[in-house]
């Protein structure tokens, strides 16, 4: 809202023939009469303050690259803004894994962990629309060059948003399913080279589906229905003979550097017998459980910060068996937990440190990076009873918007259904950027 404010205006007459001279002689005798006081009101003084009048120059600030991405503006219309925006994430991983003592996966490698590109359109009538999209590198995370050659792999989130209020909003399409608060915090602004375990296992989805958010009494409910599969051509339009299934989250706010959160999301996947997307060509875009749950807080006092989450799985799909491990069976629990603190060591250097729990599941990242190359070997494997410990730091050259990032993870369990011990030693460096 605009608000413009009006110069309020008064008229003074003048009356020049009603003044005597004996007036005008006693005005200019008071006059005289405050000057002189004001004289020897400052007799005796060292100095007089001097007040400089001139105007206030605000220095200029300083060019930002990452902020010059605004391609449109303006104050009316129905479209307000539009900027182009995009991120890269490079990591080196060094990394070597024993099971019962032997050496068995081994690999030194730099590869491009993400690069997207993303548009955001700011609208009259409270509306905004957006996506960001996987560009085709030929490393990482699906992003491989596809047969077409075609630039964007697939979109990543694709949505229109509508917030009539500050109490209501409305969100159709693309869009990550929220689930713990490791989970929830973008890839721009996570403070590890990758999530823990047990978060990966859970969560990391982003279906096609719309989300209904209110707040009651400052808590904030968010209500979710969603598809889980898509169409194999072009980038993976939605496609409604998947399964389906639903979510709601839940944020409290216990005071200004407090807040609780509960997490739910449902995928019909039979009770473990189907995969998420169902009948659908593609679509890892659900839980690998019909039942995920997750209990957390988020915790900022000064520099320091911490989140945390305890998270259970119910009726998994099930995994067949590769080489070293035991299939993890349909139907099949879990659960686990995270402890993430970090401080502000100065405004560039960060510390970070996590501990994690799984209870059984598929090993993640860093571990997918290991295959041997003959195809003989799932670098991921199932196991129990699975710690890791995460402790690096965050430097940051610009912000967020640049940053270097290191750390060492250490990671050890049991080959799922055996008293098979498997550890992990993991060196990973990163440089993130985004504008």
């Amino acid at each position: 809202m605009v608000m413009s404010c009006g110069k309020l205006q008064t008229k003074t007459k003048m009356k020049t023939k009603s003044h005597k001279t004996k007036t005008n002689r006693s005005i200019r005798t008071l006059l005289c009469a405050g000057i002189f006081s004001a004289c020897l009101a400052n007799a005796g003084e060292d100095k007089v303050e001097v007040v400089d009048e001139s105007p206030t120059v605000t220095p200029a600030k300083p060019w930002n690259i990452f902020e010059k991405n605004t391609l449109y503006k303006s104050d009316s219309g129905f479209i307000r803004d539009v900027k182009l925006k995009g991120r890269y994430h490079g990591q080196y991983i060094s990394q070597d894994e024993d099971i019962d003592g032997v050496k068995d996966n081994e690999y030194d490698v730099y590869h491009h962990r993400r690069a997207r590109i993303q548009m955001d359109f700011d609208l009259d009538y409270n509306l905004s629309f957006g996506f960001d999209a996987n560009i085709s590198d030929g490393h990482g995370s699906r992003t491989a060059l596809s047969d077409e050659g075609s630039f964007i792999n697939n979109f990543n989130t694709f949505n229109i948003q509508w917030q009539p209020s500050d109490d209501y909003y409305l969100i159709i399409g693309k869009d990550k399913q929220d689930i713990t608060r490791e989970d929830i915090q973008s890839s721009r602004y996570i403070k590890t080279v990758e999530r823990s375990p047990i978060v990966n296992e859970i969560g990391q989805q982003r279906p096609w589906g719309a989300q209904v958010g209110f707040f009651t009494k400052g808590i904030e409910h968010q209500l979710g229905a969603w598809v889980y599969g898509a169409h194999e051509d072009g980038p993976e339009w939605v496609d409604f003979s998947a399964n389906k299934g639903a979510s709601y989250n839940l944020t409290y706010p216990v005071k200004d550097d407090l807040s609780l959160h509960f997490d739910w999301n449902y995928v019909n996947n039979e009770g473990g017998l189907e995969r998420a997307r169902g009948d659908a060509a593609v679509g890892t875009f659900g839980s690998a459980y019909e039942h995920a749950f997750a209990l957390g807080f988020d915790y900022e006092k000064g520099p320091f910060q911490v989140i945390s989450d305890v998270i259970y799985g119910a009726n998994r799909e099930g995994v067949a068996a590769s080489k070293g491990s035991a299939a993890i069976p349909a139907g099949h629990d879990t659960w686990g937990l995270y402890v993430l603190p970090s401080y502000n060591i100065t405004d560039e250097l960060e510390g970070v440190f996590r501990y994690q729990y799984m209870d059984s599941g598929r090993e993640q990242r860093t571990q997918r990076f290991g295959h041997d190359g003959d195809g003989d070997r799932n670098a991921r494997l199932n196991v129990q009873n699975y710690h890791s410990v995460y402790a690096g730091f965050q430097y940051f050259l610009s912000g967020e918007n640049l940053k270097l990032m290191a750390g060492y993870e250490y990671a050890w369990g049991e080959l799922l259904g055996s008293d098979t011990d498997i550890n992990t030693g993991s060196w990973q460096l990163a440089v993130r950027t985004f504008f």
